[in-house]
């Protein structure tokens, strides 16, 4: 019997096979959507699952974290309350020197952090070999993966870790004594080694101490203040925050993504349903004859539960090949700390418990049609079939909001980058941009002999220029701010060689100054003219310190504009050369030169190191690009969501056609005219479309107006005009379409037929 229904049920599908399909594949990319959005936020609320997670508070420095002393005076006033103290810094990532066990020596690039013993018990790692309690100074932790990536299969309990660079006054060679294994994707409280607390006398560390069970969380926050908080005292430090308020706070924001993630998924569903149902009311005959035949709920709700699952089963597997591609493409052109947070196996996961989730909510709701059938009598089924379609409508109202949601957001969005990479100062020709290759010094062993490469490759023939900068000059920023007046205004901030303006055609009034002028800064026209409104000649205070003026230019190359929060930009001269540029001469074979750095720096660097050289124009991996790629990746999905409302009102009126052929027959006759038919059924979706969009304005424009306050893009008025219009002329072709096809049926074949 079940293959009888399935074959039924495929057979109905394959009879309005574009409906069907075009449904499967909104339901595949709803599913897709949700799942990352889903991950994205569960990986952020990651740490509500770790042990003592609704017993945690968080003690911190006023400024600047706690050090060591801090962390010493908290153990010595034995506060009964705290069962333990959990204490790491920030997680830094450098070249760490791996000594195997025949005492071979290679450098790798790794991320690490300093820890106390309750740390890693806190986090939820999982020791899998030796020791990982870190109460030695001279004993690391390390993870399994690093150690996978590393050591291979061999074992690497009693070998040894080298970080030379950052612990000068500490101890060079690491014992490593265990491994842990945990949650393999990038966190900023997870790290590849972990070395002990008492090789972070530099560094800044945070505590996080678990409350005893029973203890009252008001009470114990009011005492750590009264204990850990000296007034005037620039050393003391004070409670923060304990963590079940932080969850609270982050369940609204969860919750509003995850409604937004879901709203392709919910259209989706939506239309799918409105579909399988509408098709399910216009098969009466069919259900009559089989009630005739004694089929009962049971047989009915089948028949109708099939052909969900059959749908819901193709969109699953549609939505896990999407994730693959998407995938793929994200980690060609996305930033790995954005690609770091997604993992194929959790997202097959999501996804199969996300069809889980549906597949049984389509069952509960498949229940109604088949209880309203099993109501009604044979003869009305026959005679008179259903008209009312009040779900449907308000359906389509809601799949209407979510497109206009979806539309209107990625328009704004659109212009708002537009707004900044438009106005972007780009000196450089295309041409120009593509003879510009850009090396990254990433690792201590390239910068220890950065002079040496540098010498090897000014001596290729194909180098006309070299720069250097500390930040990327393309997408790179820091930020200063500059004060005034008990005022202050956001300043973007680089770093570099004063041939930097020579080398990217930065127009530039002023002189160039030496390399080791560290007292210098070149101010942009717009900073410039702030710093004369106020006052200041020849001198500018910037982060505390007085630099003297060299000289103004326009913009800095690729600064665009920033919106009403920043007041312009600011070049430091020194000798920070993270970047190093080179400008290739015209006929110089850009791949090719590519390959002969690659090769000049693997004379001083080990495979073992990464190397970071590509085009300047190749903005794959950066901010830029990954902005873009998430502004265009919501902009599909409001193309999607418009296809699925154009869809809606296809098949809807595709239905009415089907269940309404006498009715409009019987009127031609009477002499209605293409008017009236054509209002008859167009006026319901204009309505719809004009209440929709009287709520749905007000409410975008109010979102968009409070994220992107300082742009202009929001406020404009032909962005609003634009959605309306080509939303409502696309709304309004479908379903002239149909009425045209509508108006052209015989009435004497309606009527034979009936």
């Amino acid at each position: 019997m079940l293959l009888h229904y399935l074959k039924v049920a495929l057979r109905n599908l394959w009879k309005y096979k574009a409906h069907s399909i075009i449904s499967v594949l909104c339901l595949a990319v709803g599913i897709t959507f949700y799942t990352a959005i889903s991950l994205f936020l569960g990986r952020f609320g990651v740490s509500r699952d770790l042990p003592g997670g609704d017993r945690r508070v968080e003690v911190t420095g006023m400024k600047y974290g706690l050090s060591l002393k801090n962390i010493d005076y908290i153990h010595s006033l034995h506060i009964e309350e705290i069962d333990s103290l959990i204490v790491g810094s920030s997680v830094f990532k450098g070249e760490i020197g791996c000594i195997d066990g025949n005492q071979r020596e290679l450098p790798y690039i790794a991320s690490y952090m300093f820890a106390n013993n309750h740390f890693l018990k806190g986090y939820g790692l999982e020791v899998v070999a030796g020791d990982a309690s870190l109460q030695k100074k001279d004993e690391v932790v390390i993870s399994e993966k690093f150690a996978q990536r590393v050591f291979g299969g061999e074992n690497p309990i009693g070998m040894s870790i080298r970080l030379p660079q950052l612990m000068k006054d500490d101890l060079e060679i690491y014992r490593i004594a265990g491994v842990v294994s945990g949650i393999e994707f990038n966190d900023y409280r997870f790290a590849e080694i972990y070395f002990p607390l008492s090789s972070s006398s530099r560094f800044a560390l945070s505590a996080e101490a678990i409350v005893k069970p029973g203890v009252d969380m008001q009470a114990f926050k009011q005492r750590m203040r009264e204990i850990l908080l000296e007034p005037g005292n620039p050393d003391s430090f004070v409670y923060v925050q304990d963590f079940a308020s932080r969850y609270q706070e982050f369940f609204w924001i969860e919750l509003i993504g995850l409604c937004i993630g879901s709203l392709i998924l919910l259209s989706g569903l939506v239309n799918f349903l409105k579909f399988l149902i509408q098709l399910f009311y216009n098969r009466q005959r069919e259900l009559a004859i089989r009630k005739c035949v004694g089929s009962g709920v049971g047989g009915l709700f089948t028949l109708l539960f099939t052909e969900c699952f059959c749908m819901m089963t193709v969109a699953l597997l549609i939505s896990m090949c999407l994730s693959e591609i998407c995938y793929v493409f994200a980690c060609q052109y996305l930033l790995d700390e954005v690609t770091g947070f997604f993992q194929l196996t959790d997202v097959y996961w999501i996804q199969f418990k996300t069809y889980l989730v549906v597949l049984l909510v389509c069952a509960i709701i498949c229940l109604y049609p088949v209880w309203r059938i099993r109501r009604t009598s044979v003869i009305r089924m026959v005679m008179v079939g259903t008209r009312r379609h009040v779900f449907r409508n308000v359906m389509i109202g809601v799949q209407m909001a979510i497109s206009l949601l979806f539309v209107g957001g990625s328009i704004v969005t659109l212009l708002v980058t537009g707004e900044t990479w438009n106005d972007e100062a780009a000196y450089l020709t295309e041409e120009e941009e593509e003879r510009i290759l850009m090396m990254k010094v990433n690792s201590n062993r390239m910068d220890k002999n950065l002079n040496a490469i540098l010498s090897d490759i000014q001596e290729m023939p194909e180098v006309e220029a070299h720069t250097y900068g500390l930040h990327d000059a393309g997408t790179g920023w820091l930020v200063q701010q500059y004060m005034n007046d008990d005022r202050s205004w956001n300043v973007i901030v680089q770093h570099g060689s004063p041939d930097y303006f020579r080398f990217f055609h930065v127009p530039m009034e002023g002189k160039e100054v030496a390399p080791d002028a560290t007292n210098m800064v070149y101010v942009s026209r717009s900073f410039y003219e702030q710093l004369q409104k106020d006052s200041v000649e020849g001198i500018v205070v910037l982060g505390g310190h007085e630099y003297q003026i060299a000289g103004v230019y326009e913009k800095l190359y690729k600064e665009g504009n920033q919106g009403n929060q920043y007041i312009g930009s600011a070049y430091f001269v020194n000798r920070s050369n993270m970047y190093q540029y080179f400008r290739l001469n015209p006929q110089a074979d850009v791949q090719a030169c590519m390959k002969k750095l690659e090769t000049i720096c693997r004379k001083y660097v080990p495979e073992t190191l990464p190397l970071e050289i590509r085009r300047f124009s190749d903005d794959a991996k950066t901010i830029e690009a990954t902005i873009s790629t998430i502004s265009y990746a919501f902009l599909i999905l409001g193309a999607i969501s418009l296809l699925v409302v154009v869809l809606s009102i296809y098949s809807a009126i595709s239905m009415d056609t089907i269940s309404r052929q006498k009715e409009v027959a019987i009127r031609k006759i009477n002499g209605a005219t293409p008017k009236v038919i054509a209002w008859m059924f167009g006026r319901i979706y204009i309505l719809t479309y004009l209440i929709v969009f009287a709520f749905v304005f007000p409410v975008g424009r109010l979102v968009a107006t409070i994220a992107f306050q300082g742009y202009d893009a929001p406020y404009r008025w032909d962005w609003v005009v634009g959605v309306f219009i080509g939303i409502a002329l696309l709304i309004f072709a479908v379903t002239a379409y149909k009425i045209y096809r509508i108006m052209h049926l015989n009435p004497a074949t309606i009527i034979k037929k009936e």
